[in-house]
């Protein structure tokens, strides 16, 4: 590595005109390590290699000569640290194969595009997802606060969600590509079906599985897309992943593409002659069809019942996940988590005899938020059990639904 530093000090000397990278190197006062670092991932940048560069592990050890300075260096690519700050660069967490989180760095577009064409004058911006979102009526810009460990999830939900994001871990993707099922596009391709009943955390487990992913969310209301017009409905179909793709390419990011209430859309076709309605709303299916065949990237489409499912979509989805209703290990969880935290409990308080009842995550929430707004407004705000008893009674006396499924924020 001496050698080749020593090589390339030489050459730079001899060169006549200004190299761009040293003076970028200059004006953002960068360190030797901090330099290294960048001239490794500008090489993953034109190589399109396999990311070798990319871990923060293999860069750490490009830049240290023993144990105690990798253990030192690793600030260096710490939240905080100059070259993400300046927004040099940036990373995703990718869960590894032996189910640790790893970060894979990259240089920012903006730094790319300077770097790759110095005479542009006109600076390079990257068109924000969400100012660009605000500019439009189809989707919504959603803003996840949770990753998948702040959320309760059944095991089985959450083994299948983290092999969606091993997609990404450089000797996964390799495997694939290896075996001919993934190309030269190292994303992640996946087509996941959510189901359960509805307000039982589907939405907050894909917000959080962007969150994981480092990825922006847009999200459509499917509910939106029938008109009373002839054709308007086909048309209306074609636009949302035409417009996706628009945001998409405009903003120069890969946004998770989520489908709410998608029970129109994948549920069977009507067979025979059927009415004109029966028609046109097959022609809209079949166009809905065709446009998940083509659709590159991470697409969730919620529903609530699974088992109206059209055969023909139910084999586009890789994955078809169901929300299982917690158990009463996970519903003490979810008390423990959502119930206030600077909040006074009686002495007898029990926790413990409020997860006897099966509530699901979204009934617990709303019967700790009913709750409070009861014991707020007394001189002595103190939470007891027969507060909370009494929310769950009304809730579950008012319940117009059986069993629902799980997957909320702790």
């Amino acid at each position: 590595m001496t050698l080749l530093t020593t090589r390339i000090e030489e050459r730079v000397k001899m060169t006549q005109s200004p190299i761009v990278v040293e003076e970028f190197f200059k004006e953002k006062e960068l360190d030797e390590k901090e330099k290294r670092i960048f001239l490794a991932l500008l090489k993953e940048e034109y190589s399109g290699g396999e990311g070798q560069f990319r871990d923060m592990n293999t860069l750490i050890e490009l830049i240290s000569f023993d144990e105690y300075e990798k253990i030192k260096n690793r600030a260096l690519l710490e939240d905080g640290a100059k070259l993400i700050t300046e927004e040099i660069i940036d990373y995703e967490e990718i869960l590894n194969m032996f189910g640790g989180v790893s970060r894979a760095f990259y240089l920012q577009e903006e730094v790319m595009q300077r770097i790759i064409h110095p005479k542009k004058k006109k600076k390079v911006t990257k068109l924000k997802l969400d100012a660009l979102v605000q500019e439009q009526e189809l989707f919504e810009y959603l803003k996840p606060t949770s990753t998948l460990d702040d959320v309760v999830l059944h095991p089985k939900t959450r083994e299948t969600l983290n092999n969606v994001v091993k997609q990404v871990d450089k000797e996964v993707f390799k495997k694939l590509r290896e075996w001919g099922i993934k190309d030269k596009r190292k994303a992640i391709d996946a087509r996941i079906i959510f189901y359960g009943a509805a307000g039982t955390g589907k939405t907050m487990t894909a917000m959080s599985l962007a969150k994981t992913l480092k990825k922006p969310i847009l999200s459509f209301d499917c509910s939106k897309i029938l008109s009373m017009y002839v054709g308007e409905s086909e048309k209306n179909v074609r636009k949302i992943f035409d417009d996706f793709k628009d945001l998409s390419t405009k903003a120069k990011v890969e946004p998770i593409l989520l489908l709410n209430e998608a029970d129109q859309f994948l549920s069977s076709r009507s067979q025979g002659e059927g009415s004109s309605a029966d028609k046109m709303h097959n022609q809209m299916q079949n166009i809905f069809l065709e446009q998940i065949e083509r659709f590159e990237g991470i697409l969730i489409a919620t529903t609530n019942l699974l088992g109206n499912i059209d055969k023909a979509f139910s084999r586009r989805f890789n994955y078809k996940i169901e929300f299982k209703k917690p158990g009463k290990k996970q519903r003490l969880r979810l008390w423990q988590f959502m119930l206030p935290e600077k909040a006074d409990y009686s002495e007898n308080f029990n926790m413990v005899e409020l997860a006897k009842y099966e509530l699901t995550g979204g009934q617990i929430n709303l019967i700790i938020k009913n709750t409070a707004y009861k014991v707020a407004v007394r001189e002595e705000s103190v939470f007891s059990n027969t507060d909370f008893l009494e929310e769950i009674e009304k809730e579950m006396g008012s319940s117009f639904e059986g069993a629902k499924s799980m997957g909320f924020k702790v």
